[in-house]
């Protein structure tokens, strides 16, 4: 077969409806490596190389095609003259113009593909070989969510995204508000129709779901993609309520377990032409008891009969509820998640014990953290508290996890007045590797989790997941 080169360039149009379109080009392999290496910041906050691997790693989350990043600079010009097509690496960067050429009057960005023709008459596509973005280093940049804004300035990540897009085999799109649509919009994450077009070239979009343990032996599930995480994300799940669901007040109900790891703005839309739908959205602790405070319902709030939350949450753990509005409803469902946050962070209160040691008060099932040089220090290592809580009897499991340093885990009991009770327990070396595991049964009550190092002055990241632990 005789392999011809070519080259296809895509433009993104400022400023600103319902089917993706393919361009007949993609990946064989099915992936990417992206030399990333974009100098500077926004003005906002943020480096551009974050943003852009955060908008790498959106697709690769809801399709099979895997987009990995190298964390160096390569000039995406290099070869890409007139008559000439890549040096088959793929890379990013600004440009006052791309490659020699003048950016067209109002584009923002271009992406150059290249690659082998797939027959000799080069008349079905081509497999993609090399991928090169041009952002216009002419226009005003900044990262942020949310609605574009009055001053022009450009957003850098849902550009990334959308070009990205191209860099797939994706043509733009004419519904309306998709990442993939012609001109840039107040869209900042990817829709149901770009997820649509990448698994239409690549597969995945399957919702893998995991049955979840709870004090309430219900039937609950995690999807696959269910940690949010970062400053833009979405998910969509579809579903179908049934007589054999869980029951709550007459009504069927499908359980959702979802994961917030920073402060967010979420709006969930709930949709169905089967049923008046009713929305459900609940914060759980550790030990996965609802959080006072931290309900929130809805039934007509969408189009029509739909139901809509959209609420500033803290971070946390969240069972996202499906049900209807009348009894013995039945029928398919879609739900839509989109979660935005200026400033990733997670405010939960602390405290600083009698013993000098501050605590954080965690009430998750999922905690991250780090030891550090400015932790307390006992007997030469670095100590971290967290602060949780059960309101009923419960079998736990407690995971710390590290690959920084190795891990040692304290579980204590502690009384109303900070002295602690009965209950203490230590572990170092139960889970894999150098991880630590505590299994016990908690009676109510408060409790400190220590994480600490088994060597002195040890630092870093670590990792705590709470699980229950059924007869």
């Amino acid at each position: 077969m005789r392999v011809v080169s070519l080259l296809f360039v895509f433009l993104l149009p400022l400023n600103s409806s319902n089917a993706f379109e393919t361009s007949g080009n993609f990946w064989e392999s099915s992936r990417a490596v992206f030399h990333v290496g974009i100098s500077g910041s926004s003005p906002t906050g943020g480096t551009w190389n974050a943003a852009f691997i955060r908008a790498m790693n959106a697709w690769s989350e809801v399709s099979n095609f895997e987009f990995i990043a190298v964390n160096d600079y390569l000039d995406p010009c290099i070869d890409r003259g007139v008559d000439q097509f890549g040096d088959g690496a793929t890379s990013v960067d600004f440009g006052a113009d791309v490659c020699g050429t003048e950016f067209q009057e109002n584009t923002l960005a271009v992406t150059l593909t290249a690659g082998t023709c797939l027959n000799k008459e080069c008349t079905g596509g081509f497999s993609i070989t090399d991928a090169d973005i041009v952002f216009n280093s002419a226009e005003s940049w900044a990262i942020y969510s949310g609605a574009l804004r009055l001053d022009n300035t450009s957003e850098f990540e849902r550009v990334a995204l959308h070009e990205l897009g191209h860099a797939l085999g994706l043509n733009h799109s004419t519904a309306s508000d998709a990442i993939m649509e012609a001109f840039v919009s107040d869209t900042n994450t990817l829709q149901a129709d770009d997820i649509a077009g990448i698994v239409s070239i690549y597969g995945g979009g399957e919702e893998v779901e995991a049955t979840v343990a709870n004090i309430y032996g219900v039937s609950l599930v995690a999807p696959e993609n269910s940690t949010l995480a970062g400053q833009n994300n979405s998910r969509n799940l579809s579903g179908s309520l049934s007589g054999d669901d869980n029951q709550l007040d007459g009504k069927s109900l499908d359980l959702y377990q979802y994961t917030f790891e920073n402060d967010s703005t979420v709006d969930i839309q709930l949709n169905s032409q089967a049923f008046d739908p009713f929305l459900y959205l609940v914060r759980i602790s550790a030990t996965q008891a609802a959080v006072a405070g931290s309900t929130f319902t809805d039934d007509n709030s969408g189009s029509g009969n739909n139901a809509r939350i959209n609420e500033s949450i803290q971070a946390g753990t969240y069972w996202l509820g499906v049900s209807s509005t009348s009894g013995n409803a039945t029928g398919n469902y879609d739900v839509s998640i989109i979660s935005n946050t200026n400033n990733p962070s997670s405010s939960f209160d602390s405290f600083t014990s009698i013993y000098g040691v501050d605590v954080l008060v965690n009430p998750n099932p999922s905690i991250s953290g780090s030891l550090s040089l400015a932790d307390f220090k006992f007997n030469e290592k670095f100590l971290d508290l967290v602060q949780i809580e059960t309101v009923v009897s419960s079998k736990v499991r407690i995971d710390l996890a590290s690959s920084a340093f190795d891990t040692s885990l304290l579980l204590v009991a502690v009384n109303s007045d900070q002295s602690l009770g009965s209950l203490s327990l230590q572990n170092d070396d139960n889970g894999s590797g150098t991880n630590s595991v505590i299994e016990t049964t908690l009676p109510p009550g408060t409790y400190w989790l220590g994480v600490t190092s088994f060597a002195p002055d040890e630092t870093g990241d670590y990792n705590i997941a709470i699980s229950l632990v059924l007869p």
